[in-house]
This record gives structure tokens, sequence and C-alpha cells, in this order.
């Protein structure tokens, strides 16, 4: 959807589906049409500058911020942070390990898993990136001023504690 035709696309909506139609459209597309621009922005900025997606950016960062001093957790630990299904976090991790982000240790307590620890590659490409990725997104932000930013941080945290 062009941004040029929103409005005139939404009345179309509204003119052809009255039964399918409800205001809320007015905050709803237009917020998707920011946050899939916004979130291409960044999976490209990963993909092109650092050659790492969405899903293993997150790992990197959630061994970084979860783990303990070591930036070491389980498997388990990291699929239930990231919302990830098992099969899923062993597809993430593997492509980790072969770009030597990550390792797997021994764990102490449980002879039959492994552990994982993030590098120090893995670190700097995690740092790197994700400094890339705040920069884009101010960049996104940019055409607001600071009391906008406050003013719409505080709306979408009022909507957060709805769910």
């Amino acid at each position: 959807m062009n941004i040029n035709e929103l409005e005139k696309d939404i009345q179309q909506h509204k003119n052809k589906s009255p039964e399918t139609y409800n205001d809320i459209i007015n905050v709803t597309i237009p917020f998707y049409m920011f946050y899939n621009k916004m979130m291409q922005g960044v999976c490209n900025l990963q993909e092109d500058l650092h050659k790492i997606s969405n899903s293993e950016l997150d790992v990197l960062a959630s061994l970084i911020m979860s783990g303990d001093e070591k930036c070491i957790l389980s498997p388990t630990k990291l699929y239930e942070r990231l919302l990830f299904t098992s099969g899923a976090i062993t597809k993430v991790l593997k492509k980790l390990e072969e770009k030597k982000y990550i390792i797997r240790v021994n764990n102490k307590f449980d002879k039959r898993s492994k552990l994982v620890q993030i590098t120090p590659l893995g670190k700097k490409i995690c740092t790197e990136t994700l400094k890339e990725v705040i920069l884009y997104e101010n960049q996104c932000f940019s055409v607001l001023d600071k009391k906008e930013k406050e003013l719409f941080k505080n709306m979408l945290i009022k909507v957060l504690k709805n769910f």
C-alpha cells in the first residue's frame, strides 16, 4: 500500500465493506506500515552489513543481556526467552556456531546437555550490529521531537498494559 493513497484506500474500504470497517483501521494500518518498513530496514541492515539474521542477533543479545557473567545460557532458556520452538533454536544455534559466534560448552550439572556461550567474535558482531540498528531506528523516529517521542512511548505503554 502506498502511503500517499492510504486515506483513499481506507475510505474505499469503508464504502465497499462497511461491515468490516472500524475507525481503528486509521490507527492500525499506518502502525503496521511503519512497523513493516522499519523492520524491513533493520533486517536489510543486519543482512547487508553483518550477514546476520534477526533471530541470530536476538540469540546473541540474549546471551549478553540474560546470561551469567560468562554470557552462558541453556538452549531451553534461550528459546523460552525468545519464544522460539526447540527446533527453531537448534537451527539458529547451528548457524551461529558455524559463524563462530557461539560455542557449546559442557554443562557441569547435566552431562547430557551442552550450554551456549557467546564468543568474543559473537559479542563484537552483536555490539556492532546493535549500534547500527539503534542508529537506523533513531533515523526512523527523527521526524518526531523529544516531546512527541515521549508521548508516543507513553501511548504504546498504555496500549501494552491492556494485554
